[in-house]
């Protein structure tokens, strides 16, 4: 009986969160109202009903893509020279309520060519348009989406949100690539400190190393920590033209995908028709884009290309995070005849920023919640020894072959060859740096103790060498270090796809790529010291004088022949198959999938280990794949349910097989095992949409390693073994009050905990096992993710080229994690306490408006802010001490990112 009253079912699930969201709901309705209350437009609408005078006939029809036979959900659909205008719903139907006569319509749509008809209404009669097909002004579409492996949402059986071209353009802003994603539910959104693009995603609970990305069907995650890199965070936001998200283990012919979630991307293409885009944005703390795109369109032999360059640059919302970031990008196409197609791309990122770490909570107490530790100032100019600098460009050409009517065959080789360095500042652990009343370092008194001056916040002062000089080492003295990486990918792609019929259709793809990557350290900075000897290589006891340096600028060089602290080179060498089936009816949807692939690692390390010695070079064989099917079952046309299941064994990341910097290998490294399901309900209507969603997801053998809040003497921890449930439930809701409001609500509770417990390794720097620490996790919530968090959007249109949105953002139950002596003093596993971080609302508001130039020409203007209210909140804990403890202000923590607006234009010609 007790077991039956631990183990909750989907029934209880459902009926917990529908009453968690009651009184969120409730919030939300009384602050929304306010708001609207504020507008006198949308104020009349609400309370003024038009009754019409004279009798009217209705005009209906349908607007699709007509390459793909989509929805086009909200075109437009006007009568020129009137403010008669109504936008298409969830299905593309569209009604108009019109005076009986003779009328000349409009049918609009973001990135597709305008259609024009005249009609005629009788009054009380209803007249069919029928569907309407509007033709995409960009080329080469069907392609980029079989290579990517684009789904249709409202066919495939998985939860799945489309963010189409006007709400990338027009909708983040001056936010980062990660943070326009709020609105689906069960994602989290981290900051990491709110540098520029030091963000990630996370869905479902699970970490953001498991969230993989993708840009027309290259993966862009780091083979070695499973994530993306800033620079090409901040290049998606500016080449995305379509951008397709999954939750959960994505059906994609990837052989690398991992189960926590797919951002699949699609940069924009070119336009069959010649123009060009000039944008500007600016927002509050410096903030500014611009960027200039010129379309050649497609000429008679078939070609077409798109170039863009842009700029970012601002001071950061927090002290010393400021940033600068050059892109390019470059499509290509040529139709050499109807059965092959090249494509060329060239996608390049240029940029620096200044990173922020967290602190702890009575830091910013003291210094305000935009505090930054990481800066200061020097001869009276300000300084960061954060700054992370870096460039990724990244080359691909593709081949479109269609040997047969029904059969297709891509083939995509490809090179990225990313840099970047990151600084580090470099002060002995019994060394306080000074800092003014403002919490900003003095780098003029580090400078003048460098040098063997008197600073009395310093302590002692420094001793010179036998010679008289001052030499800065990794142990001694006070230096700025730039830790590099030189990484080269190289990869090759071909999906095969072939219609057997109408219902049944098989494709498959295979993969190679190989990836290699130095990694070193390099001296930056001496902060007034004489020189510097680096006693971190092994084959050099007496120590190696360090005299070329790293030089930052505008377009640094990411290498070094005096190398510092560490150096070492990592190798992953990949291949991998993927098949999938799908079997379709009117009425019935089925897919099955599955992928393997086989990972050879290793690892060189040039100063831990004599040259002679075997043990320098260490490396794994890893196999990995998984499989997962799913239907969907259409009662009618608008009502259906789908069910999809999946369970797959997941290659370990680089890092937590070799944790200690050396080749010593984590020995209880292994594949993590994933077994998770997903059933949804969906139904609509014209006016109203029902998405409701629940998940289980099943996690063994996961590993976690920590360097952080350990006790003195210890090097790393070590987790093996972890088990972990994920289960929760989702809703997705809208509904349209009027013909210019529409409201969306989408919300989530999730139950993300660990499910057994596990042992904590302790180790120190030689790798020696110093601690063995019990585990009490059962039950223990999963860390620094929101597990009730609630979106809410009123959409307001006036005419048919101006709309407002005003959005909330609500997040609870996020929880600290837990640390490795946290049990260790503990009598019973009921006496732990897991820090529940304080809630938080936010709001934003965000809008555009259309004005058209004649035939060709339209400015469009867009305006936005986040956190309308200025509100401050933790968004992330690195340390669980709970509220009440004397010690509660010494969490290390982040605090969520201020009021920020924008305001742009954007000028097509």
């Amino acid at each position: 009986m007790r077991l039956w009253k631990e183990k909750k079912t989907v029934r209880e699930i459902i009926h917990t969160t529908m009453k968690s969201f009651s009184k969120t709901i409730l919030n939300f309705v009384l602050q929304m109202s306010a708001m609207l209350r504020i507008s006198g437009i949308i104020f009349i609408i609400f309370i003024i009903k038009i009754n019409p005078v004279f009798s009217q006939g209705t005009l209906t029809g349908f607007v699709v893509d007509d390459e793909f036979g989509e929805p086009l959900e909200k075109a437009v659909v006007t009568i020129p020279g009137t403010l008669i205008s109504v936008l298409t719903d969830q299905q593309g139907k569209y009604v108009l309520k019109l005076v009986g006569g003779d009328y000349f319509m409009e049918v609009n749509y973001p990135g597709y060519f305008k259609k024009q008809y005249n009609m005629s209404v009788t009054d009380g009669i209803t007249t069919p348009m029928f569907i309407i097909k509007l033709e995409a002004y960009l080329t080469g579409r069907e392609m980029q989406r079989r290579l990517a492996t684009f789904e249709n949402k409202r066919q495939f059986p998985q939860a799945i949100e489309n963010f189409s071209t006007w709400q990338i353009a027009e909708q983040p802003g001056n936010q980062d690539f990660d943070q326009s994603f709020k609105e689906i539910p069960s994602a989290n959104l981290l900051s990491f400190g709110n540098g520029f693009n030091d963000s990630g995603i996370e869905f479902r609970g699970n970490e953001v190393s498991q969230t993989s990305y993708t840009l027309n069907g290259i993966s862009l995650n780091n083979p070695e920590t499973g994530q993306v890199g800033s620079s090409m965070l901040s290049g998606l936001t500016d080449w995305a033209g379509q951008i397709q998200i999954s939750s959960g283990q994505a059906a994609n012919l990837q052989s690398q995908t991992k189960p926590g979630g797919l951002v699949n991307v699609l940069s924009f293409l070119p336009h069959e028709k010649s123009g060009m885009e000039i944008s500007a944005i600016y927002g509050n703390e410096g903030f500014l884009k611009t960027s200039a795109t010129v379309h050649s369109g497609l000429s008679k032999n078939g070609m077409a290309s798109s170039i863009q360059v842009s700029r970012t640059s601002g001071n950061g919302p927090a002290q010393n995070t400021s940033f600068d970031q050059y892109s390019l990008f470059l499509n290509i196409q040529k139709e050499i005849n109807h059965f092959h197609t090249l494509v060329l791309d060239v996608n390049a990122v240029l940029q620096q920023h200044d990173h922020n770490f967290s602190d702890s909570v009575g830091a910013y107490n003291l210094y305000g919640t935009r505090y930054n530790q990481d800066g200061g100032t020097l001869n009276k100019k300000p300084m960061s020894w954060s700054t992370n600098f870096g460039r990724s460009p990244l080359i691909s050409l593709t081949h479109h072959w269609q040997p047969r009517v029904k059969t297709h065959v891509t083939t995509q080789i490809y090179a990225q060859f990313n840099r970047s360095a990151q600084q580090r500042l470099n002060v002995p652990p019994e060394i306080i740096l000074p800092r003014d009343s403002t919490g900003e370092v003095i780098f003029d008194k580090v400078t003048d103790w460098n040098k063997g001056n008197s600073v009395a916040e310093m302590g002692a002062n420094r001793m010179p060498a036998s010679n008289g000089q001052f030499i800065n080492s990794e142990s001694s003295g006070i230096s700025t270090l730039a830790l590099i990486d030189r990484e080269n990918r190289f990869g090759l792609r071909s999906v095969i796809s072939h219609n057997f019929s109408k219902k049944l259709d098989l494709s498959g793809s295979f993969d190679l790529e190989q990836y290699q990557a130095s990694h070193f350290g390099a001296i930056q900075n001496l902060l007034g010291a004489d020189g510097f000897t680096s006693f971190s290589d092994v084959n050099h006891p007496e120590g190696i004088p360090a005299n070329k340096f790293f030089k930052s600028g505008f377009y640094p060089i990411y290498n070094s022949e005096d190398k510092i602290d560490f150096s070492y080179k990592s190798g992953i060498q990949t291949g991998g198959l993927s098949l999938r089936m799908n079997y379709q009816t009117s009425r019935f949807y089925w897919f099955t999938e599955g992928n393997t692939s086989l990972q050879n690692i290793s690892r060189t390390d040039y100063f831990s280990y004599l040259t002679t010695d075997p043990e320098r070079k260490a490396g794994s064989l890893l196999p990995e794949g998984h499989a997962q099917t799913g239907f969907r079952l259409n009662f009618w046309k608008y009502h259906s349910i789908y069910f999809r299941t999946n369970y797959g064994s997941y290659q370990p990341l680089f890092f937590t097989i070799f944790p200690s910097g050396n080749n010593w290998k984590n020995p209880g490294s292994a594949n993590k095992q994933v077994l998770d399901a997903e059933f949804g309900y969906t139904i609509f209507s014209r006016k109203l949409k029902i998405e409701a969603i629940t998940y289980y997801s099943q996690i063994s053998n996961n590993m976690m390693v920590r360097y952080t809040n350990l006790n003195p003497g210890d090097s790393y921890g070590l987790i093996n073994g972890l088990a972990e449930l994920h289960q929760g439930a989702e809703l997705k809701f809208s509904y349209k009050l009027t013909r210019n409001i529409q409201i969306n609500l989408n919300g989530s509770l999730g139950d993300w905990t660990y499910s057994k417990d596990a042992k904590a390794q302790i180790f120190d720097s030689k790798n020696q096992l110093t601690s063995e620490n019990t585990l009490w996790l059962k039950g223990v919530r999963i860390a620094n993710a929101p597990q009730l968090s609630l979106f809410a959007e009123a959409e307001y249109r006036w005419a048919h080229n101006f709309y407002v949105r005003l959005n909330y953002y609500r997040a609870e139950q996020t929880y600290a994690p837990f640390g490795l002596y946290d049990f260790k003093n503990l009598t019973d596993r009921s006496n732990f306490i897991q820090w529940q971080l304080p809630s938080y609302e936010l709001l934003g508001v965000s809008g555009n408006y259309l004005l058209k130039l004649g035939k060709k020409n339209q400015l469009n203007f867009i305006f936005g802010a986040q956190n309308l209210l200025d509100t401050e909140f933790i968004s992330q804990s690195y340390t669980n001490i709970p509220e009440g403890n004397p010690r509660y202000t010494s969490n290390q923590v982040y605090y969520g990112m201020g009021r920020t607006w924008f305001a742009g234009i954007k000028y097509q010609f």
